[in-house]
């Protein structure tokens, strides 16, 4: 490196730093502090050689213009304010302005570090005392909400109690009701249907309307069977009249059976009283009625009543044919008991031959004419001379008689 003049303005102190310089105190001093920074960059030796390389270069342009006052100032000016500065920053050398701007700046940093720390402190702490607040809050949501459960089951277990017991009072009350208002219909009916026959008790499943109902579907189901069957080795006249004299038959010994049954039943509720007009005699009379129409499904299914029919019909009409319409004539009994144990019986009406046909009572079977050729299926009516109930059915001609 050339050597400045002895005693010239470019003395030897604005010369390049030298080696010992470079590595000197100043040197040392920057690099412990940059050791001491948080962040520190590395020095970048090509950017460092280059800013050297050019200060070196303005200091010996510099010397050779010396005379030349404005070129030496405009070297000097700016290695001192570009490349110098340059030179500074690349060795971490810096001012005291510098460093006390650099530690206020560091102070600040700490300072709004620790702000920082203590707003998220206090925050992390109201957040907690906000999560512990909306822990208690729901704690105590489900405290109440369970207390009120059991409050809300016990009062529906209450009102389920209350409204159960409130129920079976209603259901005495108003069983008791019925049962005063059947009394008070059985009596009524009672009277009213003594010795009346137009009346009937409409809780009595075999009242008159029921039986003629019942009648009408045997002669279109179990009638109709029967002929089937007995058409099969007959004439279809034939097979008409066994059918209409079992019929009339089981009418006759059922009839006979359940006056039969009555008679006994009057002897066993008032003995041998023998005036007619004694109080007690029409009583048990009226009792033994009520008892015989009571017991008439009993007689039909546990009595020996049934099995002497069937004995008698036997012997009327044979076992082939008795066997061959076994379902007509059970069918028959039923029915026929039920309609003799009314009060009055009910009354059964068949046509002879030649008898003119009246539209009111019959219907004809196949064949229409004026007169009667022979009778298919009874008139029922409510008693002797009374009502109608159901037609009878003939076999129509235009003969008068046969």
């Amino acid at each position: 490196m050339a050597k400045s003049k002895k005693g010239g303005f470019f003395s030897r102190s604005f010369s390049l730093p030298n080696s010992r310089v470079r590595k000197g105190q100043r040197i040392e001093r920057n690099i412990e502090e940059r050791q001491e920074e948080e962040e520190e960059e590395e020095i970048d030796e090509k950017e460092l050689h280059n800013v050297l390389r050019m200060i070196k270069t303005l200091a010996v342009n510099a010397k050779k213009d010396f005379k030349k006052k404005k070129v030496y100032r405009y070297y000097c000016e700016e290695m001192i304010d570009r490349w110098i500065p340059d030179l500074k920053r690349l060795l971490r050398i810096r001012s005291r302005e510098e460093k006390r701007h650099r530690e206020e700046a560091d102070a600040q940093r700490e300072n709004d570090r620790r702000e920082t720390q203590r707003e998220l402190r206090n925050f992390s702490k109201g957040y907690d005392n906000k999560r512990n607040r909306t822990d208690e809050v729901a704690a105590l949501k489900n405290k109440h909400e369970d207390e009120l459960v059991r409050q809300n089951k016990e009062h529906d277990d209450v009102m389920t109690a209350l409204k159960r017991e409130h129920q079976r009072e209603v259901d005495r009350l108003q069983a008791e009701k019925e049962k005063l208002l059947t009394r008070l219909s059985q009596t009524a009916g009672d009277k009213l249907r003594e010795n009346n026959p137009n009346f009937s008790d409409l809780s009595d499943p075999y009242r008159p309307t029921k039986l003629s109902e019942m009648f009408s579907e045997l002669y279109d189901n179990q009638w109709t069977d029967a002929m089937e069957i007995l058409e099969a080795d007959r004439q279809e006249k034939r097979a008409v009249e066994t059918l209409l004299n079992i019929l009339m038959k089981c009418f006759e010994l059922c009839k006979e059976s359940s006056e039969s049954q009555l008679s006994s039943l009057r002897d066993a509720c008032c003995g041998n009283v023998k005036n007619d007009k004694d109080n007690d005699l029409v009583k048990s009379a009226k009792k033994a009625k009520e008892m015989r129409r009571e017991m008439a499904t009993w007689t039909l299914n546990e009595s020996r009543i049934y099995h002497a029919l069937w004995e008698k019909l036997e012997e009327s009409f044979g076992k082939d044919d008795v066997e061959k319409c076994k379902l007509y004539i059970q069918k028959c009994v039923q029915c026929c008991w039920f309609m003799c144990v009314q009060d009055p019986a009910l009354q059964l009406t068949v046509w002879t031959i030649g008898t003119k046909m009246d539209g009111y009572n019959m219907k004809s079977f196949t064949k229409n004419g004026q007169y009667v050729d022979f009778s298919v299926w009874p008139a029922l009516y409510l008693h002797k001379d009374g009502p109608l109930l159901s037609k009878g059915i003939v076999q129509g001609t235009n003969q008068a008689t046969v």
